[in-house]
């Protein structure tokens, strides 16, 4: 009965945080403006410090949702429950100004256990996108060499709450099934103080969403490999959009709309090494956006790439192997958007460095990853963001489902 208590608890938690989340994403890039906004990538925390690599990982003392065939790798006995965290500073430059911001909020909830010797499970959720910017500009009022000022902003995303099951084929392959539930809205707002008014544009997009995945692993004398394979397929999200103008007297709705958006078809692979307390691993992933159309002439969409590569390495000394053993993580990734800006492309670098701390006296670990890079550029009237992110991640593990015996 405890148990199902315990576990009641921690469901509870997740439902509750997830109604949080929903209205509470966080993102400041005026890159954003575009289509679903600023993509996420779904590693976890230890990925996160090895530049989000992740794909051919299998999951066993942390949780890795970016294959859901991973979980095949949790421990029989171990149940781990993971909440992410993030805190972000970002410059802007451009040939005419500079300024900055700081954000930060929950990036995801998400628990995995094994069912049976063939059968595992992980549910949660976490951002599929996120839109947030502010832009200040000057419009010439008409008949006259005036200007007067306009606000453009912008914020929410998609949401995804998933479950992820995986089956283990064989002693090597595993294969899974992720079901996700996209749910969010896209606001755009325009304003002017001069003209005493506020356009506000709002879409509200869902729809259930699979991919799948696969991992094999092998092994030569004492070296372990494993291949990852993960695909997910193109879909419709369902639109429902209303705009108003709202004034000092009166706020009109004055358009109902059909918006199209979708979730392109996706696919990625992963290999990776490991020995002892030594693992390394690199992704390949591509998103197939072209076709996408957007309501400005000048932006036009593109199929696109991310490429990462990440280590990860055990404390020296007489910790090594023990319950106080430190991890180490570096890495690197490449990722390019899905949308290219009067023929120019927006491109994003990033370097990680990052480090497991176990927890006094418990299974549990604490992931801080520190992120440094750049995306976009600053030329043709257009900016780059150079930033810092600083990931948590608090993975609790617990032994659920040992039998004790007494004598």
């Amino acid at each position: 009965m405890y148990k199902l208590f315990k576990i009641s608890g921690l469901v509870l938690t997740l439902l509750l945080l997830h109604m949080y989340n929903a209205n509470s994403q966080s993102s400041s890039s005026p890159y954003s403006l575009f289509g679903l906004g600023s993509l996420e990538t779904s590693s976890l925390g230890p990925g996160k410090g090895m530049g989000g690599t992740s794909i051919a990982f299998r999951s066993a003392t942390y949780l890795n949702i970016s294959n859901p065939a991973s979980f095949s790798g949790l421990d029989s006995l171990v149940s781990i429950f993971e909440i992410g965290l993030f805190g972000k500073y970002t410059s802007y430059a451009s040939f005419t100004k500079n300024q900055s911001s700081i954000d930060a909020n929950f990036r995801y909830v998400v628990m995995g256990f094994r069912i049976t010797p063939w059968l595992a499970t992980s549910f949660g959720f976490a951002p599929y996108s996120t839109i947030g910017y502010n832009i200040n500009t000057k419009s010439d009022v008409e008949g006259s060499n005036l200007k007067y000022s306009k606000v453009f902003s912008g914020d929410g995303g998609i949401n995804r709450t998933f479950l992820s099951t995986s089956f283990k084929i064989t002693k090597n392959l595993a294969l899974g099934v992720n079901a996700s539930w996209l749910f969010g809205n896209i606001t755009h707002r325009e304003l002017s103080e001069t003209y005493y008014y506020t356009l506000e544009d709002v879409t509200y997009l869902s729809n259930f969403h699979l991919n799948y995945g696969l991992n094999y692993r092998f092994a030569i004398n004492e070296n372990n490999f494993s291949v990852g394979l993960i695909f997910g397929d193109s879909k419709k999200l369902n639109a429902k959009n209303t705009t108003t103008i709202k004034t000092n007297t009166e706020t009109e709705v004055i358009r109902g709309r059909s918006s199209k958006y979708s979730i392109p078809r996706n696919f990625g692979a992963g290999l990776a090494y490991e020995r002892g307390f030594f693992q390394a691993g690199i992704d390949f992933e591509r998103s197939l956006w072209e076709g996408t159309e957007f309501k400005n002439s000048g932006i036009r969409s593109r199929n696109c790439d991310r490429i990462s590569a990440g280590v990860e390495f055990p404390s020296f000394g007489p910790n090594k192997g023990t319950g106080r053993m430190l991890l180490y993580r570096v890495g690197a990734e490449y990722r390019e958007s899905y949308f290219i800006i009067n023929n120019t492309p927006i491109d994003y670098y990033a370097l990680s460095f990052g480090t497991g701390i176990p927890l006094k006296g418990v299974l549990s670990t604490v992931n801080v990853s520190v992120e440094l890079g750049q995306n976009g550029v600053k030329k043709k009237d257009l900016f780059r963001e150079n930033f810092v992110t600083v990931h948590l991640d608090l993975s609790l593990r617990d032994l659920w489902f040992i039998k004790r015996r007494y004598l």
